[in-house]
């Protein structure tokens, strides 16, 4: 996974050359870290996760859900298995779990389906209900689409409810930083 991970974060660095230095933490991560603790739940140092936006067309709207532990509005995602062979499967493996959904297409950047729209490294804090100390997630983000709004049904151990938001309410929410304005350049 190390390599693969190190050749994605290459890749997609070609596309947002200006973002080399918010890279920086993960690039010095992925170098110094062994293959097995780049995923590894454990490993307080970092971990990588992996996530998806899930667009729908005709109403302009991207799914949120509410996470208990988080107690924010996030997109589907999470931690990588250990069978999972790249970022983007674990993001289209978690909006099946974490949404019902089944249907939907990636936006991809370039032929290359494994570069993600942005890369974003943040600080998990500690988390109470499984007594986890804080650490950072290295969260590879993808952008998916649906034709219009499906039916959802959330996988409740983890998260509380969902909502459609619209791409201003996605812009004024701190979380989603530079991401929107990549989003913005894709959906035009």
């Amino acid at each position: 996974m190390k390599n693969k991970l190190l050749k994605i974060l290459d890749d997609y660095l070609l596309f947002f050359p200006e973002e080399k230095e918010r890279q920086s933490r993960l690039l010095n991560y992925l170098e110094e870290s062994k293959d097995k603790n780049i995923i590894d739940w454990n490993n307080f140092n970092g971990h990588v996760v992996a996530g998806g936006f899930i667009y729908a067309k005709e109403e302009h709207k991207f799914l949120v859900l509410f996470h208990k532990d988080l107690k924010m509005f996030l997109y589907p995602g999470g931690h990588v298995n250990d069978n999972e062979k790249s970022p983007l499967q674990t993001a289209k493996r978690e909006i099946i779990e974490e949404t019902g959904l089944n249907r939907f297409e990636q936006l991809k950047l370039s032929e290359n389906e494994q570069i993600p729209i942005d890369i974003d490294t943040h600080l998990i804090e500690y988390n109470e209900r499984l007594n986890l100390p804080a650490h950072y997630h290295f969260d590879f983000r993808y952008l998916f689409i649906v034709d219009r709004i499906p039916k959802i049904k959330i996988e409740e151990e983890e998260l509380s409810s969902y909502k459609w938001i619209d791409i201003n309410e996605l812009e004024n929410d701190l979380n989603y930083g530079k991401i929107v304005n990549k989003i913005k350049k894709i959906l035009v």
